[in-house]
C-alpha cells in the first residue's frame, strides 16, 4: 500500500511539475480590428479571383484558379494588404476593370513564378 501511494504523490508531482504557467491576457479591440481587416482583404481578393471574367483570363493563361486562391491563402496579411491597396486605388471609371485584370494577371503570373513584378509575391512552387 506504501507503494501504491509513493507512486501516486510521484506522478501528481510530476504532473505540477511538467503543467508549467498559464498566462492571460485581455485582447485589445485594435488586435481584434486587424484581424478583421485581413480577413477581409483575404476574402476579397478570393471574390476577385472567383468572378467569371477572371476565371476567363486565368485560364486562357493556363493558371488554374485553385492554384490562385491556394496562393492567396498563403500570402501574409500585409501583402494581402498591399496587394488590395494597389487594387483599390486603381482609378474609377471605365478602366478600373482593365486595371484590376492587368493586376490580378501580373499578380497570378507572379504566383506561378513567370514575372517577378511585385516583390512581395513568392512563386507557389518555391
Amino acid at each position: 500500500m506504501k507503494y501504491l501511494k509513493k507512486i501516486a504523490i510521484g506522478c501528481f508531482s510530476a504532473t505540477v511539475l511538467m503543467s508549467g504557467s498559464v498566462h492571460a491576457e485581455a485582447i485589445s479591440s485594435d488586435s481584434v480590428m486587424q484581424t478583421q481587416v485581413a480577413q477581409y482583404n483575404k476574402t476579397q481578393l478570393i471574390n476577385m479571383v472567383n468572378r467569371a471574367d477572371v476565371q476567363s483570363k486565368l485560364v486562357s493563361l493556363g493558371v488554374d484558379s485553385n492554384d490562385a486562391i491556394a496562393r492567396i491563402n498563403a500570402m501574409t496579411d500585409s501583402e494581402i494588404a498591399q496587394l488590395n491597396n494597389e487594387i483599390n486605388q486603381a482609378p474609377a471609371g471605365g478602366i478600373v476593370g482593365a486595371v484590376l485584370t492587368v493586376l490580378a494577371i501580373i499578380a497570378i503570373l507572379d504566383l506561378v513564378g513567370v514575372t517577378d513584378v511585385y516583390p512581395f509575391i513568392r512563386p507557389v512552387n518555391s
